[in-house]
């Protein structure tokens, strides 16, 4: 038991010590909105003009979580979520993590963590995933890089790619940046909430995880 309690103790000043150069070398994380494509919706134009039911991007069932939401404030909502949820547990980490508006100006000192939803085609290629009619998926994919905003221009997460053989096939087909993806991370099905947070929470790991390893080569 005295071990324990030693051992406990010693962790509890490495984890103090390592959030304290985490704060002094990285002050401010910038969490901007991950991207997240939403498709083309149009009414049936069968008898009573029967509007379609929505597929949402998880299987969150019906009600204002699920898919009766309409596509546009579907994709909103789990874009805020994620930014959201990833900025409330970086700061639990003790990380002045703040959220970038879509079109803010930022700063050169600090950090940004960037991100895009993910689906894989038949093909085995990935597409930006899509909320709206027959999109629905079982599984997403999330791309993540977080950067250091002191160089001069950030690279592209992903790039597209030419779709000459997979037309009607849904969200544009891309290719990511092997230079600036840091990890990827699927979303399995459930919950939409919960898949949510918990990729947020993984997300978070590793944004930490490579702020301290900045910090302490900066140390070095």
């Amino acid at each position: 038991m005295l071990m324990a309690g030693c051992l406990s103790a010693v962790a509890a000043v490495s984890a103090a010590a390592d959030s304290a150069l985490l704060a002094a070398s990285a002050p401010i994380v910038y969490v901007a909105d991950f991207d997240l494509d939403v498709a083309n919706v149009t009414p049936d134009s069968g008898p009573g003009q029967r509007v379609r039911r929505l597929r949402g991007l998880l299987p969150g069932g019906p009600g204002p979580m699920g898919q009766d939401r309409n596509p546009q404030d579907h994709a909103k909502h789990i874009v805020d979520e994620m930014a959201d949820a990833l900025t409330d547990d970086l700061r639990k980490a003790g990380v002045d993590a703040r959220r970038n508006a879509p079109g803010q100006p930022l700063p050169t000192v600090g950090w940004q963590v960037r991100g895009v939803f993910l689906s894989v085609d038949d093909g085995n290629r990935l597409r930006r995933a899509m909320v709206g009619l027959g999109a629905g998926q079982t599984e997403i994919q999330v791309a993540v890089s977080c950067d250091s905003l002191s160089a001069a221009d950030l690279p592209p997460l992903y790039q597209a790619v030419d779709e000459a053989d997979s037309k009607g096939m849904p969200g544009a087909a891309i290719k990511l940046n092997p230079y600036v993806i840091a990890a990827r991370f699927v979303m399995a099905s459930g919950d939409e909430k919960k898949t949510i947070n918990r990729t947020a929470r993984q997300i978070s790991d590793a944004v930490i995880a490579k702020l301290h390893g900045a910090a302490q080569a900066q140390s070095q």
